[in-house]
């Protein structure tokens, strides 16, 4: 009885880690040349904003949902050097999508923060995940 159980076990894990590759690969921090800078659970409220950590100069910049749709009213890119670009999208992100990329005023600009308005398309227990990703 033990002997299959152990069986049964290595067999169940060894199945997860085959399909586990295959569902990591689709939200890889860094695809098609877009790099993830930063992540953040939107909570309902009408704004959020996102953070950027470091020293990094970009071209072009996405916002992508994750989890849940999200109705992208608007985002603020904040710039190290105080100055601003606001981006009108409002678009509907479903799970899985991103906006399309934006090219940032300027040459390469470095990026302090983005603030998100948008609104929920469904109240449920997912929130969505938002990730901004540069390029």
């Amino acid at each position: 009885m033990t002997h299959r159980l152990i069986l049964g076990l290595a067999g169940a894990a060894a199945a997860l880690v085959a399909v586990t590759p295959a569902a990591a690969q689709q939200w890889r921090w860094n695809e098609g040349n877009w790099r993830t800078v930063g992540t953040a659970r939107v909570d309902g409220r009408d704004t959020d904003t996102i953070a950027l950590p470091g020293f990094t100069r970009q071209r072009e910049v996405r916002v992508c949902a994750l989890n849940a749709p999200l109705r992208l009213r608007a985002f603020d890119i904040r710039f190290a050097n105080g100055g601003r670009q606001d981006v009108n999208t409002r678009a509907v992100l479903n799970a899985g999508t991103c906006t399309r990329a934006v090219n940032l005023r300027g040459n390469r600009r470095d990026i302090a923060s983005v603030r998100l308005r948008y609104e929920p398309v469904a109240y449920r227990a997912n929130r969505p995940v938002v990730r901004v990703q540069v390029r």
